[in-house]
């Protein structure tokens, strides 16, 4: 079974070390997580999670969040730098400068999704696939994959944020019309209002 590895952002209550444990039982022992349990606020789980697809090791992650009380407020950062992008193919800025401007490798590198005249960001899952597809450096299949369902799940979770709870069922109703699979397998429930508490368990 693969694993995925990939970083999950949350506002949690303050809860002491019961919060923790609590996660940990629901089955966050696969997650480095970086939150003050004592006064609450903003945290982040970083993720090396068994899984049949990304898609699995994601939504169980944030619906085992959601169960012990946390709002989730995003997944990996899909943006990134050139710089950025250099250290994680294992080149340097100037080699990836060159495939941007077409001087270098086969054409057609992924524009940027937020120009930019000096620090422009790109897409990690479009320039990941970009890389992979010409065999420009070594990014496994679970790279990518993470990398494409984060950019989505991160989409939704920012959505949810921008409206009231219920314009959001309004539109997840709405979505769920034109593309019944979104909510199958429980997905309405995993993205939809957040769920209260958690007993000792989750």
């Amino acid at each position: 079974m693969p694993t995925y590895t990939f970083e999950v952002r949350f506002t949690g209550p303050a809860g002491g070390d019961a919060l923790i444990d609590a996660l940990y039982e629901a089955g966050w022992s696969d997650a480095t997580i970086s939150f003050d349990p004592d006064t609450g606020g903003a945290g982040e789980a970083t993720f090396d999670r068994d899984a049949q697809s990304a898609v699995d090791a994601i939504t169980s992650a944030i619906d085992q969040g959601r169960r012990c009380g946390l709002d989730l407020t995003g997944v990996s950062d899909d943006t990134v730098t050139l710089g950025e992008i250099a250290e994680r193919v294992g080149r340097t800025l100037a080699a990836v400068d060159y495939w941007v401007k077409g001087r270098r490798g086969p054409g057609g590198f992924p524009a940027p999704r937020v120009p930019r005249d000096r620090a422009a960001l790109r897409s990690w899952a479009d320039v990941a696939e970009w890389v992979a597809v010409h065999q420009l450096a070594n990014i496994s299949p679970e790279d990518i994959e993470v990398a494409q369902v984060s950019r989505a799940m991160d989409a939704v979770l920012r959505a949810r944020h921008q409206v009231s709870e219920g314009v959001w069922e309004k539109i997840v109703t709405a979505v769920a019309a034109v593309v019944p699979l979104a909510l199958d397998g429980g997905m309405g429930t995993r993205i939809g209002a957040p769920q209260r508490g958690c007993a000792g368990t989750c």
